[in-house]
């Protein structure tokens, strides 16, 4: 699937760039990893005659990887610094700088791959290891604030943030602190604040000393024209970035630029030129496998191609749009289970030492253990005199409260019937109501599809015949006040805002309503609408009941700050697709007591003949995927 979606983009840029040729956009897809590494700098490396000279050599090439944003690289050379540092002897010179500044690089290159919680990982077991407040203890915090902060866990961010220095010492230190706290106040929505912030520190005279924060400060203050938006201001704007990071290197912020330009154009309806920033930008996201921005790429993607009414290319790219979230998960626990299996070895090697300290930690032993034989029998009659006297004393205060315990259970347990019983009075009406609702469609269905049916074909079979008898005439009549009847029951029987109101604006003035209480980002998409709203009102009704269901369950249950729900109903299938997804806490698969709501979802979807799948994991958000036969 994402072969077929990068051969797709790639066609689609090519034919874009004919389609423009008259005007020049300079949008670069690499179709290979940049080199950014001199040969000479590998040669020193495998010429390296001492350990210090190595891992000296091993750092240089960490941090280029480092400034020119290449997550792969970088983990790789993080991993293997911190590896080859783990079997030093703890006297090495600098060794514990060392397996710091290891820890660091594999907390950068991890959240760059969009692997928040290995990430975290890293920076916390440098915080332990440190236990110190030097220069790469702040920068570790700093990292693990931005982390929690891109997992939108602002308080955590913030808690740290406040204990970081704010002084001007450490230039750069100073610099991305401000890229990090900026973004913060961006998140919170603090504009004026964020914006003021960024201004004095580009004004800092020593800023164009450190070029990729500057333009890290600068992104951000693009950020600040989008979420305005200032579309105009921000493509000006992002231009600029994306020119000067190419010619300087910095491949990640050229790709963050070039994402913002696509998003600014989309959003003044140019789509072609749109179209092309995103493509190119999509390319070199899937070359450097940034996960993270994969998924940003394709959400600005699927969004481009709803306004442009190409729906089907918007479906396929969110499906690779769960594909990719699924990869962050599996890489993930495929890095943890290395990790685990380091541990493993290094723990096989702690015991071969242990053992050949075990003789002599059993000759000390027994030792202490005569002597502490000595004092039992000393010390044993006290320590079981002591235990009996509080036992009398905790026996006696027992009898003096068990009258008012009693008394206190009592009162509890009528309090708690009285509770089950309201419980399960309110579970009956619950059910009642499900099952009046289900019994009034079913008699609908059946008053309107076998009677009514029956009663149209008698009438047409009377008509055929004319009208010879004197009576024929009072009984054609009697047929259709019959039928009428049917029709106005079986009508009846629907309910009544499916009669006044198309399904989509019945399905968006519901969420508008429940948006105005809570402050979750609720977004319903559907298409093609007409095919949506000429739906069997039987499924309609169905279907609402199952949005406002899932919405309910996000709502007291996922903790989720976006929930999005895409109903589709393609001309060639023969199917109705819905497909949900929220960031929120998730839940266990494996747990069999999936809850009420979700067991009236599935009940739903069986009545209906139709499937139902759910991806979840704890803190990965949910998706739930519905399809049901049309007819």
């Amino acid at each position: 699937m994402q072969i077929k979606t990068i051969l797709f983009l790639i066609i689609s840029f090519v034919s874009l760039l004919g389609f423009n040729q008259e005007v020049h956009y300079n949008f670069k897809a690499f179709g290979h990893m940049p080199q950014v590494v001199g040969n000479d700098i590998f040669e020193k490396l495998n010429d390296a005659e001492t350990s210090q000279i190595r891992f000296r050599y091993l750092d240089t090439i960490a941090q280029i990887y480092l400034e020119s944003g290449h997550a792969d690289s970088l983990m790789h050379y993080g991993k293997l610094i911190k590896s080859e540092a783990f079997y030093k002897d703890s006297t090495f010179q600098n060794i514990k700088s060392i397996k710091l500044r290891a820890l660091y690089y594999e907390a950068v290159a991890a959240h760059k791959m969009g692997l928040f919680d290995e990430a975290i990982k890293s920076c916390i077991e440098g915080l332990g290891f440190s236990n110190s407040e030097g220069y790469i203890n702040n920068y570790l915090k700093l990292q693990l604030a931005e982390t929690y902060l891109f997992k939108g866990e602002l308080e955590k961010s913030k808690a740290l943030l406040e204990t970081l220095p704010q002084t001007k010492t450490d230039h750069k230190f100073y610099l991305k602190n401000n890229v990090v706290k900026s973004h913060w106040l961006i998140l919170d929505k603090d504009y004026d604040l964020a914006k003021a912030m960024l201004n004095e520190t580009l004004s800092e005279d020593f800023v164009k000393d450190f070029k990729k924060l500057k333009l890290e400060l600068e992104l951000n203050l693009s950020e600040i024209e989008l979420r305005k938006g200032d579309f105009k201001s921000l493509i000006d704007k992002s231009e600029a970035i994306k020119k000067e990071a190419l010619n300087l290197g910095f491949y990640d912020v050229f790709i963050e630029a070039t994402l913002d330009v696509g998003y600014g154009y989309a959003m003044l309806r140019n789509f072609d030129i749109s179209e092309m920033a995103l493509s190119t930008a999509y390319i070199n996201t899937v070359q450097w496998n940034r996960l993270e921005l994969q998924k940003k790429v394709i959400n600005a993607l699927v969004k481009l191609y709803n306004a442009k009414g190409d729906y089907k290319n918007a479906y396929g790219l969110m499906t690779q749009y769960q594909s990719v979230t699924r990869e962050i998960a599996d890489n993930q626990n495929q890095r943890l289970v290395k990790d685990l299996e380091l541990k493993y070895e290094t723990l096989k090697k702690e015991k071969e030492i242990d053992k050949l300290q075990e003789d002599q930690i059993l000759q000390e032993a027994e030792i202490q253990r005569q002597k502490t034989i000595k004092h039992a029998f000393l010390i044993g009659f006290l320590v079981i005199l002591i235990p009996i006297i509080l036992l009398l004393i905790v026996y006696y205060q027992k009898l003096q409260t068990q009258s008012l315990v009693n008394k206190q259970q009592e009162a509890l347990n009528q309090q708690e019937v009285k509770t089950l019983l309201q419980s399960q009075e309110l579970d009956l009406a619950k059910n009642a109501i499900a099952v009046q609702s289900k019994e009034r469609n079913r008699i609908a269905r059946e008053l309107h599809d076998s009677i009514g049916g029956n009663l149209a074909g008698i009438k047409l079979k009377m008509n055929s015949l004319g009208d010879h008898q004197p009576e024929f005439r009072q009984i054609l009549n009697q047929l259709d006040a019959t039928y009428n009847q049917v029709r106005e029951i079986s009508h009846s029987l629907i309910p009544k805002e499916f009669e006044a109101s198309a399904f989509i604006d019945l399905v968006n003035n519901y969420i508008q309503n429940i948006k105005e209480d809570v402050s979750v980002d609720l977004r319903f998409d559907a298409f093609p609408k007409e095919a949506i709203n000429a739906i069997n009102v039987p499924i309609q009704v169905a279907l609402f009941n199952i949005v406002k269901e899932l919405i309910t369950n996000a709502l007291k249950h996922a903790k989720a700050d976006e929930v999005s729900i895409q109903l589709t109903s393609p001309s060639s299938e023969n199917s109705i697709e819905l497909i949900y997804e929220d960031d929120g806490i998730g839940f266990d698969l494996n747990n069999e007591n999936k809850g009420i709501g979700l067991n009236n979802i599935e009940t739903r979807v069986a009545d209906y003949k139709g499937t139902m799948s759910i991806n979840t994991a704890i803190n990965r958000g949910t998706v739930i995927s519905i399809s049901i036969p049309k007819t």
